[in-house]
């Protein structure tokens, strides 16, 4: 996608393309995330490809997608592709691939070096979404780490 720039501020946005059509044309629904965090996916076109697709309940989808267009942050998912099928907005976002809530700390501690690491990414994201998105909700399984490492929010 490219960015576009906006006026005033100079800060860079997504174009958010929004498909009209069922997003199981383009994905291949693998199982639902726990915690009613979405479906895990995978691109038709690349299988090794995964992403988490869930459903928007915006009241504002319109709103919602403007805000979206404004999210980039290394500390927060990407946003893939955004569909509208059936009265439903979808929104497809990269896969992260373990929430906090999977971790078992009472069986394999973490160092103490861990947890700030993993707390000073997730204050990095936070800030930036409560600039970008004053009334966005979090809650402990939208904290995810990858498999490399990363800490992100989505």
């Amino acid at each position: 996608s490219a960015p576009v720039a906006t006026t005033g501020q100079q800060k860079l946005r997504h174009l958010l393309r929004i498909e009209f059509k069922d997003p199981k044309e383009d994905y291949t629904f693998i199982h639902e995330i726990r915690s009613n965090q979405g479906m895990l996916v995978c691109h038709r076109k690349s299988r090794f490809h995964l992403a988490v697709i869930r459903e928007s309940f915006s009241p504002t989808p319109l709103q919602m997608l403007e805000v979206l267009a404004q999210i980039q942050h290394p500390n927060i998912a990407n946003i893939f592709d955004v569909y509208y099928h059936d009265n439903k907005l979808w929104v497809v976002s990269e896969y992260v691939d373990v929430s906090m809530l999977d971790l078992e700390f009472k069986r394999l501690a973490p160092e103490e070096w861990e947890i700030a690491t993993i707390i000073g990414e997730v204050i990095k994201a936070m800030t930036y979404l409560l600039d970008t998105v004053p009334a966005c909700g979090l809650h402990i399984d939208s904290v995810r780490l990858s498999l490399k490492g990363d800490v992100k929010l989505g």
